[in-house]
């Protein structure tokens, strides 16, 4: 019985020490870091603009950058877009926040859309932005919560990318 309780015992231990070995290791699982954030992006820049007679401000092609956090299946979704004021002068006041349409198809050629709204702080930078002189730029920030189902159905692919003014 003495000798069954030892091999048990020493058993028991080697479990123990090599449960433990991942630690260390690199591994996400068991070094507390998050696993990587699901990634978007578009093919193509602005490619219209539509809404008041600001739309016609704008240059067109502005690239746009994505970042992309959270987990599940709805995730938090930030893009930059710096805008370059074209030779277009004629503008009026914004009465709805400044949004930015990501437009394309699935599979099934059904169309997929996913809006997001400029922030607070962008809105006060395109107000001012408007009524500049050519050649002026601006970041502005646009934010959402997207479903992850729509974004990997125009995920690196070239869409409709269109900013509403």
């Amino acid at each position: 019985m003495k000798k069954f309780l030892l091999m048990f015992a020493a058993v028991a231990m080697l479990v123990s020490c090599n449960g433990n070995s991942n630690q260390g290791s690199g591994s996400n699982a068991t070094s507390g870091e998050a696993e990587p954030a699901a990634t978007f992006s578009v093919q193509n820049g602005i490619s219209g603009t539509t809404g008041s007679k600001n739309c016609f401000i704008p240059e067109l092609g502005a690239p746009i950058k994505f970042e992309v956090a959270g987990e599940g299946d709805i995730l938090d979704v930030t893009a930059k877009v710096t805008l370059k004021h074209s030779e277009k002068t004629e503008i009026e006041d914004m009465k709805e926040p400044a949004k930015l349409w990501i437009s394309g198809k699935d599979e099934d050629n059904k169309d997929v859309k996913l809006t997001l709204i400029a922030d607070e702080e962008s809105q006060g930078k395109i107000a001012e932005w408007l009524k500049a002189a050519a050649g002026e730029e601006v970041e502005v920030v646009f934010k959402a919560q997207l479903p992850k189902a729509d974004m990997d159905k125009l995920n690196a692919k070239e869409c409709t990318n269109t900013l509403v003014f």
